[in-house]
């Protein structure tokens, strides 16, 4: 498992992530880099949407799989500043496959969901996987 530092902004919206074997993501760190004072409000509503999809031989997709890290799960209201350095309450359940299937690769995708993020902004991801 490797560290893996994801950024997303405007200009970049969404990450993949490709493998030859299933997914095990763990999420470590966040932060949402903004110069717009209300970042409580902004960031609660939003989550983190982790996409993953499994592709046969062919190129076939056999599954896709959704789960949407919520950032209200890692603060509170009078939390200081938009950085979570040790998070504990987003887990990544692995997706489950008939034991028959053979899964050629894998796709993850993670974008953000309820949050448009302006010129200067942008969210920081560190997970293991």
């Amino acid at each position: 498992m490797s560290v893996i530092h994801i950024t997303l902004d405007q200009g970049q919206p969404l990450a993949q992530l490709k493998a030859t074997r299933m997914p095990r993501l763990e999420f470590r760190q966040a932060l949402f880099r903004s110069p717009i004072p209300d970042w409580q409000r902004r960031l609660y509503p939003a989550s983190l949407l982790v996409t993953t999809t499994a592709f046969d031989d062919q190129g076939r997709k056999l599954i896709v799989d959704h789960q949407a890290m919520r950032f209200s799960l890692l603060y509170n209201s009078t939390w200081p500043e938009p950085l979570f350095q040790r998070i504990r309450n987003w887990h990544y359940d692995p997706v489950e496959l008939r034991k028959d299937l053979h899964v050629a690769n894998w796709l993850v995708e993670l974008r953000l969901r309820d949050l448009r993020l302006g010129e200067d902004e942008a969210v920081e991801i560190v997970l293991v996987g």
